[in-house]
């Protein structure tokens, strides 16, 4: 069936910056990774940043540091590094806008690269109907591996993930009724899938992937 979505990125759309590095320092203070391993995160990010890694394998060193803790160990810091740090950082028009896309009667997902363990509480605090992001492997001991379950949500993997989603739900996007939020040229191919496409704060390969086409919007949300 048909129906209206309004799909939101997360890191720099709904929340500026970056949520995985300080998730790891989060985790860090609360005895969830070592000294050692936090040093490895550091290491992960600068390989990323001078381009030797790409963003899916940077990731995957970041959060190797999960590796044979169990998933309840896990979901206690995730939940609580939500709910201390991210939803306080949350960009304001982005929470108006999520709000105003559910009681307009569209279901509202979060699309995201960032990790659905610690994203999927946001859940508690905004009307999101799903979560889609980066998922980690879990054993069948119910712990973790230190491995990406899947590939890195980002870029085509967006609308991949989200065809996976609709499928599953029997559903299908209304281009034309649904909104897409993103700041990034990741965004772009998600934000392709619906005729309102909202560019926060965008970056400049966001606005050149999306030069020409139809519905594009600029905004500029900032914290209080």
């Amino acid at each position: 069936m048909q129906k209206p979505f309004a799909l939101f990125d997360f890191d720099g759309t709904l929340c500026p910056g970056d949520s995985l590095i300080p998730f790891c320092l989060y985790a860090y203070k609360r005895g969830l990774c070592s000294f050692g391993q936090l040093l490895r995160v550091g290491l992960a990010g600068l390989s990323y940043a001078l381009h030797l890694t790409d963003a899916g394998t940077s990731k995957q060193q970041a959060l190797g540091f999960l590796a044979g803790k169990t998933r309840s160990e896990v979901a206690r810091i995730a939940r609580d590094f939500c709910r201390e740090k991210l939803i306080p950082r949350l960009y304001p028009q982005g929470v108006e806008a999520v709000r105003r896309c559910h009681e307009q009667g569209a279901a509202v997902l979060l699309v995201s690269a960032s990790p659905e363990l610690y994203l999927t509480y946001l859940r508690q605090a905004l009307p999101i109907d799903g979560v889609i992001a980066t998922r980690m492997h879990v054993d069948e001991n119910d712990r973790y591996t230190g491995l990406m379950a899947g590939e890195n949500c980002r870029g085509v993997q967006k609308p991949l993930r989200l065809a996976e989603y609709l499928a599953a739900q029997g559903d299908e996007v209304d281009y034309a009724a649904s909104f897409a939020y993103g700041d990034s040229g990741g965004d772009a191919p998600m934000m392709e899938l619906c005729a309102n496409k909202m560019a926060v704060n965008p970056r400049k390969k966001l606005l050149k992937r999306l030069a020409g086409s139809q519905g594009v919007t600029v905004l500029r949300w900032h914290r209080a």
